[in-house]
Protein backbone atom coordinates (compact mmCIF):
# COMPACT_ATOMS: atom_id res chain seq x y z
CA UNK A 1 0.00 0.00 0.00
CA UNK A 2 1.35 3.17 -0.86
CA UNK A 3 0.52 6.60 0.27
CA UNK A 4 0.69 9.34 -1.65
CA UNK A 5 0.64 12.58 0.33
CA UNK A 6 0.11 16.50 -0.99
CA UNK A 7 -1.09 19.72 0.70
CA UNK A 8 -4.73 19.11 0.99
CA UNK A 9 -5.21 15.37 0.97
CA UNK A 10 -3.82 11.75 1.58
CA UNK A 11 -4.76 9.56 -1.55
CA UNK A 12 -4.58 5.71 -1.07
CA UNK A 13 -3.05 3.62 -4.37
CA UNK A 14 -3.85 -0.39 -3.81
CA UNK A 15 -2.20 -3.29 -5.52
CA UNK A 16 -4.26 -5.28 -7.17
CA UNK A 17 -3.90 -8.88 -5.51
CA UNK A 18 -6.20 -11.76 -5.92
CA UNK A 19 -8.58 -13.24 -3.58
CA UNK A 20 -7.60 -15.43 -0.77
CA UNK A 21 -9.29 -18.89 -1.53
CA UNK A 22 -10.18 -20.19 2.04
CA UNK A 23 -11.37 -23.94 2.12
CA UNK A 24 -15.53 -24.19 2.89
CA UNK A 25 -16.13 -25.63 6.46
CA UNK A 26 -18.31 -29.04 5.43
CA UNK A 27 -20.80 -29.94 8.11
CA UNK A 28 -22.44 -33.29 8.02
CA UNK A 29 -24.59 -34.84 11.03
CA UNK A 30 -23.29 -37.39 12.92
CA UNK A 31 -25.04 -40.98 11.95
CA UNK A 32 -27.75 -41.78 14.41
CA UNK A 33 -26.69 -45.52 16.38
CA UNK A 34 -30.11 -47.26 17.30
CA UNK A 35 -28.69 -50.61 18.73
CA UNK A 36 -26.91 -50.46 21.64
CA UNK A 37 -23.47 -51.87 20.55
CA UNK A 38 -23.72 -49.72 17.87
CA UNK A 39 -24.19 -46.41 20.49
CA UNK A 40 -21.57 -47.65 22.50
CA UNK A 41 -19.22 -46.82 19.57
CA UNK A 42 -20.29 -43.92 18.90
CA UNK A 43 -19.53 -43.14 22.68
CA UNK A 44 -15.95 -44.64 22.93
CA UNK A 45 -15.13 -42.27 19.31
CA UNK A 46 -16.22 -39.36 20.99
CA UNK A 47 -14.67 -39.98 24.51
CA UNK A 48 -11.35 -40.29 22.54
CA UNK A 49 -12.07 -37.47 19.87
CA UNK A 50 -12.56 -35.14 23.45
CA UNK A 51 -9.71 -35.96 25.02
CA UNK A 52 -7.39 -35.45 21.50
CA UNK A 53 -9.16 -31.86 21.26
CA UNK A 54 -8.30 -31.38 24.84
CA UNK A 55 -4.82 -32.28 24.73
CA UNK A 56 -3.91 -31.18 21.30
CA UNK A 57 -6.40 -29.05 20.18
CA UNK A 58 -7.89 -29.03 16.74
CA UNK A 59 -5.22 -29.59 14.19
CA UNK A 60 -3.91 -32.65 16.10
CA UNK A 61 -7.75 -34.08 15.76
CA UNK A 62 -7.69 -36.51 13.06
CA UNK A 63 -10.26 -39.44 12.48
CA UNK A 64 -6.95 -41.63 12.49
CA UNK A 65 -6.20 -40.66 15.65
CA UNK A 66 -9.53 -40.57 17.18
CA UNK A 67 -9.80 -44.37 15.87
CA UNK A 68 -6.49 -45.31 17.53
CA UNK A 69 -7.48 -43.62 20.88
CA UNK A 70 -10.96 -45.20 20.71
CA UNK A 71 -9.36 -48.66 19.87
CA UNK A 72 -12.08 -48.95 16.50
CA UNK A 73 -11.06 -49.14 13.01
CA UNK A 74 -11.01 -46.23 11.00
CA UNK A 75 -13.90 -47.45 9.04
CA UNK A 76 -15.98 -47.55 12.38
CA UNK A 77 -15.29 -44.23 12.83
CA UNK A 78 -16.37 -43.18 9.06
CA UNK A 79 -18.88 -45.26 9.67
CA UNK A 80 -20.40 -42.62 11.84
CA UNK A 81 -19.19 -39.86 11.04
CA UNK A 82 -18.33 -38.39 7.67
CA UNK A 83 -15.80 -36.27 8.67
CA UNK A 84 -13.40 -34.95 12.39
CA UNK A 85 -16.31 -31.71 11.94
CA UNK A 86 -18.99 -34.33 12.11
CA UNK A 87 -17.58 -35.54 15.40
CA UNK A 88 -16.74 -32.03 17.07
CA UNK A 89 -20.25 -30.37 16.40
CA UNK A 90 -21.66 -33.49 18.72
CA UNK A 91 -19.17 -32.62 21.24
CA UNK A 92 -20.31 -28.70 21.09
CA UNK A 93 -23.93 -29.62 20.98
CA UNK A 94 -23.24 -31.93 24.53
CA UNK A 95 -21.64 -28.69 25.82
CA UNK A 96 -24.65 -26.85 25.07
CA UNK A 97 -27.07 -29.43 26.36
CA UNK A 98 -24.91 -28.92 29.86
CA UNK A 99 -26.30 -25.25 29.35
CA UNK A 100 -29.60 -25.84 28.28
CA UNK A 101 -29.97 -28.33 31.70
CA UNK A 102 -28.51 -25.44 33.73
CA UNK A 103 -31.15 -23.17 32.99
CA UNK A 104 -33.80 -25.31 32.99
CA UNK A 105 -32.37 -25.51 36.96
CA UNK A 106 -33.29 -21.84 36.83
CA UNK A 107 -36.64 -22.45 36.28
CA UNK A 108 -37.07 -24.42 38.95
CA UNK A 109 -36.26 -21.92 41.53
CA UNK A 110 -39.26 -20.66 43.12
CA UNK A 111 -40.05 -16.88 42.11
CA UNK A 112 -40.31 -14.74 45.30
CA UNK A 113 -38.93 -17.27 48.20
CA UNK A 114 -35.23 -16.59 47.58
CA UNK A 115 -33.13 -13.67 48.39
CA UNK A 116 -31.22 -11.28 45.74
CA UNK A 117 -27.96 -13.07 47.32
CA UNK A 118 -29.49 -16.77 47.21
CA UNK A 119 -30.42 -15.65 43.21
CA UNK A 120 -27.25 -14.15 42.09
CA UNK A 121 -25.19 -17.30 43.45
CA UNK A 122 -27.16 -19.57 41.85
CA UNK A 123 -26.33 -18.52 38.24
CA UNK A 124 -23.01 -17.62 39.47
CA UNK A 125 -22.72 -20.96 40.49
CA UNK A 126 -24.47 -22.32 37.29
CA UNK A 127 -22.12 -20.89 35.16
CA UNK A 128 -18.94 -22.28 37.10
CA UNK A 129 -20.29 -25.68 37.11
CA UNK A 130 -20.66 -25.38 33.22
CA UNK A 131 -17.00 -23.95 32.65
CA UNK A 132 -15.27 -26.04 35.22
CA UNK A 133 -16.26 -29.67 33.18
CA UNK A 134 -12.92 -30.16 30.90
CA UNK A 135 -11.63 -26.51 30.99
CA UNK A 136 -8.90 -27.83 28.26
CA UNK A 137 -11.41 -29.08 26.40
CA UNK A 138 -13.74 -25.37 26.93
CA UNK A 139 -10.48 -23.69 25.76
CA UNK A 140 -10.01 -25.24 23.00
CA UNK A 141 -13.72 -25.11 21.75
CA UNK A 142 -13.26 -21.14 22.51
CA UNK A 143 -9.95 -20.70 20.05
CA UNK A 144 -10.24 -23.09 18.12
CA UNK A 145 -13.55 -24.02 17.03
CA UNK A 146 -15.68 -22.53 14.64
CA UNK A 147 -19.36 -22.25 15.26
CA UNK A 148 -21.98 -23.52 12.78
CA UNK A 149 -25.13 -20.25 12.82
CA UNK A 150 -27.40 -23.08 14.93
CA UNK A 151 -25.06 -23.31 17.74
CA UNK A 152 -24.75 -19.53 17.94
CA UNK A 153 -28.43 -19.33 17.87
CA UNK A 154 -28.56 -22.04 20.49
CA UNK A 155 -25.93 -19.75 22.49
CA UNK A 156 -27.88 -16.60 21.95
CA UNK A 157 -31.22 -18.08 23.34
CA UNK A 158 -29.28 -19.72 26.07
CA UNK A 159 -28.28 -15.97 26.78
CA UNK A 160 -31.71 -14.75 26.29
CA UNK A 161 -33.04 -17.63 28.46
CA UNK A 162 -31.14 -17.32 31.52
CA UNK A 163 -31.75 -13.35 31.46
CA UNK A 164 -35.34 -13.96 31.09
CA UNK A 165 -35.44 -16.54 33.95
CA UNK A 166 -32.90 -14.26 36.22
CA UNK A 167 -35.05 -11.28 35.81
CA UNK A 168 -38.14 -13.22 36.50
CA UNK A 169 -36.30 -14.00 40.37
CA UNK A 170 -35.18 -10.75 40.85
CA UNK A 171 -38.65 -9.15 40.06
CA UNK A 172 -39.77 -7.03 43.36
CA UNK A 173 -36.14 -7.24 44.76
CA UNK A 174 -34.35 -4.71 42.67
CA UNK A 175 -34.89 -1.58 40.65
CA UNK A 176 -35.09 -2.54 36.46
CA UNK A 177 -34.79 -6.35 36.95
CA UNK A 178 -34.11 -6.77 33.34
CA UNK A 179 -30.97 -5.06 33.01
CA UNK A 180 -29.75 -6.30 36.33
CA UNK A 181 -30.12 -10.15 35.09
CA UNK A 182 -28.51 -9.45 31.72
CA UNK A 183 -25.65 -8.10 33.87
CA UNK A 184 -25.55 -10.45 36.31
CA UNK A 185 -25.49 -12.93 33.56
CA UNK A 186 -22.68 -12.10 31.30
CA UNK A 187 -20.82 -10.55 33.82
CA UNK A 188 -20.89 -14.62 35.90
CA UNK A 189 -20.19 -15.70 32.39
CA UNK A 190 -17.22 -13.53 31.29
CA UNK A 191 -15.47 -13.84 34.29
CA UNK A 192 -15.87 -17.69 35.33
CA UNK A 193 -14.72 -18.40 31.27
CA UNK A 194 -11.37 -16.25 32.20
CA UNK A 195 -10.87 -17.70 35.03
CA UNK A 196 -11.23 -21.12 34.16
CA UNK A 197 -11.15 -21.24 30.35
CA UNK A 198 -8.85 -18.31 29.46
CA UNK A 199 -6.65 -19.56 32.56
CA UNK A 200 -5.69 -15.51 33.18
CA UNK A 201 -7.36 -15.44 36.12
CA UNK A 202 -6.47 -15.68 39.80
CA UNK A 203 -5.31 -19.29 41.00
CA UNK A 204 -8.52 -19.88 43.32
CA UNK A 205 -10.62 -22.88 44.23
CA UNK A 206 -14.13 -23.01 42.97
CA UNK A 207 -15.93 -22.17 46.33
CA UNK A 208 -14.23 -19.07 46.53
CA UNK A 209 -14.55 -18.19 43.44
CA UNK A 210 -18.20 -18.45 44.09
CA UNK A 211 -18.21 -16.58 46.85
CA UNK A 212 -16.68 -13.97 45.48
CA UNK A 213 -18.15 -12.88 42.37
CA UNK A 214 -21.36 -13.46 44.54
CA UNK A 215 -20.41 -10.87 46.73
CA UNK A 216 -19.49 -8.38 44.14
CA UNK A 217 -22.44 -9.04 41.71
CA UNK A 218 -25.06 -9.25 45.10
CA UNK A 219 -23.65 -5.61 45.65
CA UNK A 220 -24.28 -4.47 42.07
CA UNK A 221 -28.13 -6.05 42.54
CA UNK A 222 -28.76 -4.45 45.77
CA UNK A 223 -27.59 -0.60 43.84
Amino acid sequence: MIFLLNKCSIYETRVSMPPRQTAKLVRKPARQARQARSKETVEVIVEAAARILAEKGSRGLTTNAVAHTAGVSIGSVYEYFANKQAIIDVILDRHLAQGETYIAGLADLPAGSLSAADIVKATVRGFILIHQDNPKLHRVISNEVPLSEDQKARINQLRNSAISLVSRLLAGQTNDPKLKASMVVDAAEALTHRWIVDDAGVPIEADKMTNELTTMLRLYVSS
